[in-house]
């Protein structure tokens, strides 16, 4: 971490997913800029260890649990964090998850559909009245490249009798773009963001054979390096009101053309309100 960075003194942000991976590594670099960073976990033990690594290299930093697989969990999340911490200047959603076979939550979504999208959607809706406190809040979603290959099965968004992993996968990284678009419309005041950070060794292949696996530990770039264009997003003042756009690792870029329909952006809403609520 750049202990001696203030570029983010002050501020608070939140990191969903961020006992590992790019998660992790986005929680440190930020917590390096000055931040105080809410580790956002569903592993006790796990989150613990992110925040003692946090704290341990002259870093703020401290634990809120969650599990984006439950709605519950979501709210009550939101409540404590609205309690303790009245503003919040950063979001970045980040936790996500990859499933070989076809499972529900108790909520009865998929649960790839839930974690990766519908409960981030949730969580950022119910913290809006803290992003608002801030001077310049900022939203930053963790999305795909995935999604150039995906469309959004609005007769069957659970995909079910017709699951397969990286459509599922591919098919939530797209509702995040689409998401990110219509928020930024509705919220002009918060800079939204999503942002594909590269393909990177972390945990979401852990679905993957083992040999492939190890192969794509071997081959691909680091967490800290993907860490890097969610970081930027989430704090570099150039980037202050530039919302509403899609980022292929540090560089502005148009997504594919299924993200880019206005209409499916609101459709996609109130699916999800319907969902949530």
């Amino acid at each position: 971490m750049r202990a001696d960075t203030t570029t983010m003194a002050g501020k608070t942000v939140l990191v969903t997913g961020a006992t590992s991976g790019i998660g992790l590594e986005t929680a440190r670099g930020l917590a390096g800029m000055g931040a105080l960073v809410i580790v956002g976990a569903r592993d006790e033990t796990r989150g613990k260890a992110a925040v003692d690594m946090i704290t341990g290299a002259g870093g703020k930093a401290e634990l809120q649990m969650i599990d984006l697989a439950s709605f519950a969990s979501v709210r009550q999340a939101a409540e404590q964090l609205l309690r303790k911490h009245p503003v919040l200047d950063v979001l970045v959603n980040n936790a996500g998850t990859a499933v070989k076979r076809h499972q529900l939550t108790a909520d009865g979504q998929e649960t790839t559909w839930q974690t990766n999208f519908l409960s981030h959607f949730l969580l950022t809706r119910l913290l809006l009245p803290a992003l608002k406190r801030a001077p310049k809040p900022r939203v930053v979603n963790v999305s795909s490249i995935a999604h150039t290959n995906a469309r959004i099965n609005w007769d069957n968004l659970g995909l079910e009798g017709e699951f397969k992993g990286f459509p599922a996968y591919a098919q939530s990284k797209l509702a995040q773009i689409l998401y990110t678009t219509e928020l930024a419309r509705r919220e002009p005041a918060i800079t939204v963001t999503a942002v594909h950070p590269g393909a990177i060794a972390t945990n979401i292949w852990r679905p993957a054979p083992l040999l492939i696996r190890v192969i794509l530990a071997v081959v691909l770039p680091s967490p800290a390096k993907g860490a890097r264009p969610v970081i930027r997003l989430a704090s570099a003042p150039e980037l202050e009101g530039v919302s509403g756009k899609y980022f292929d690792r540090m560089e502005e870029r148009g997504p594919a053309t299924a993200a880019r329909s206005p209409e499916d952006a609101a459709r996609l809403w109130t699916l999800a309100e319907r969902a949530t609520a």
